[in-house]
């Protein structure tokens, strides 16, 4: 009995093989291993197929993922949860599947939980597609504003500037990023300040404890940072009253667009900004349009808000 046992394994395992080896949608293994599918195909083969060594192959497969939008979704899940080790390869389909799922957005809420797990990925830049991921789902993955709060605080430049992004999708719900986005006012990357400036204004009126560091930023050397540091005290609007004499001085920026948001956040901000009327009359003639229509906006709103009992 024993020696037909034996038998029956040395026929059954080489069969075995042979269904595997020839089988290009890997759907035996994606059934042994109870894997999701997509287009008929296992988890398995698109792993493989996006670790293709040939381009239009690996380009082909991108676009049939995306494609699938939330069919493809528990195939992309499992990419993003599989073989978390050093391998290159393999964090390349990692950050690949986490990829994809951003551009799927919205639709691909039913990833967020691992989309949120793979912010803890031991390879950076997994970590950093991850977060502009989440960012793209939006509002329905605020349950990962922890961990990009915590990304916030990365050694790289490239993860704390993807959950300073990511962050700005939140509105409110980012209001407990507030301490950690008002240090980023001093990062040593231009492009992580500005972020995080324009990410505070995203916050609106909760933010209001950041108007001190937002007054500060407006005399950063970048003017990117000055510009979107004024851009979020109106974002802030009435809650940014003390910034109002910062901005009437930034209205003299020698940049065409800091002109430009400050004019329109002294709009935003109301009555409190009625001393601005004279600096913005002088605006009515800047040599840029952008600048003269912003002026006259505010100006209106200024004086209608003045007005008002």
């Amino acid at each position: 009995m024993k020696k037909r046992w034996l038998i029956g394994l040395g026929v059954a395992v080489p069969l075995l093989a042979a269904a595997v080896y020839f089988d290009p949608s890997c759907t035996l293994q994606g059934v042994l291993k109870r894997e999701s599918f997509y287009l008929g195909r296992s988890t398995t083969y698109w792993r493989k197929a996006l670790s293709d060594p040939t381009p239009t192959t690996q380009l082909e497969t991108l676009k049939q993922l995306k494609d699938g939008g939330p069919a493809a979704v528990p195939v992309l899940v499992e990419l993003l949860k599989e073989e978390r080790n050093s391998n290159w390869e393999a964090a390349k389909v990692r950050w690949l599947a986490a990829e994809i799922l951003g551009q799927i957005g919205p639709e691909a809420q039913d990833a967020v939980p691992a989309l949120a797990a793979a912010l803890r990925d031991h390879d950076a830049h997994v970590r950093a597609v991850a977060a502009t991921a989440l960012g793209a789902v939006g509002p329905a993955a605020k349950e990962a504003v922890p961990g990009l709060i915590e990304m916030l605080k990365a050694t790289s430049t490239e993860e704390r500037l993807n959950a300073a992004k990511a962050l700005t999708r939140y509105g409110p719900e980012a209001t407990a990023a507030l301490d950690a986005l008002q240090g980023l006012l001093k990062d040593e990357s231009a492009e992580v300040r500005w972020n995080a400036a324009y990410a505070l204004g995203k916050i609106g009126p909760q933010a209001k404890a950041a108007v001190p560091a937002l007054i500060a930023a407006l005399k950063d050397e970048e003017a990117d940072v000055r510009e979107h540091a004024a851009e979020a005290l109106g974002d802030i609007g009435p809650n940014a009253t003390q910034a109002v004499a910062a901005l009437i001085e930034v209205l003299g920026d020698t940049h065409a667009r800091v002109r430009r948001d400050a004019a329109r956040s002294l709009g935003q901000i109301g009555p409190a900004a009625k001393t601005a009327a004279p600096q913005l009359r002088r605006l009515l003639k800047d040599e840029d349009q952008k600048v003269r229509d912003a002026a006259a906006k505010s100006l209106r709103q200024v004086e209608e808000a003045s007005r008002l009992p």
